[in-house]
């Protein structure tokens, strides 16, 4: 199965996402991301069978408490255009410390710098989008392991464990 740790949203921000992803949809084309899709990557496992190891991973790296997050600007990379995660040292030491502990139980995760984003469109085709981001704000209390799978040809994530903060 396909893994990854992440932070699911508000109500209130995933609002905001849908906002601007309507905004993006009226001035060009492109993957949209699915509104029940829209989440906070910590870490990226992959493909793997050891479902007890990232478990375990979750509990020792989620230790911390609450952590605030601010959504909201707007940027890309290439043709994938997302809205960013307001700079946050808290935020920053749960992703690192969830990544640290999954590859103490022996998976292979990215060593490139986290640069926390949110998904809004793949395969951007249209002019450059002029969009304001509203910015909104929330508590994460939890970070949630995540399958990823197509299931009737649609990008499903679905919560397989979570850990509270």
């Amino acid at each position: 199965m396909r893994l990854f740790a992440a932070i699911r949203f508000s109500p209130a921000v995933r609002a905001s996402l849908l906002e601007a992803a309507a905004a993006l949809q009226r001035q060009g084309a492109g993957r949209f991301t699915r509104p029940e899709n829209f989440h906070l990557t910590l870490a990226f496992i992959g493909e793997t069978e050891k479902l007890a190891e990232a478990k375990a991973a979750l509990e020792a790296a989620c230790t911390g408490g609450p952590v605030s997050l601010t959504v909201g600007g707007l940027g890309h990379f290439g043709d994938l255009w997302w809205t960013g995660i307001r700079e946050n040292p808290r935020l920053a030491a749960l992703a690192l410390g969830v990544q640290q502990a999954l590859r103490d139980q022996g998976f292979s995760v990215e060593k490139r710098p986290w640069k926390p984003h949110v998904t809004l469109v793949r395969q951007w085709r249209g002019p450059c989008p002029r969009l304001t981001v509203r910015e909104v704000s929330m508590r994460a209390e939890r970070v949630s392991l995540m399958k990823s799978e197509r299931i009737h040809g649609k990008l499903t994530y679905t919560e397989i464990y979570s850990v509270r903060l």
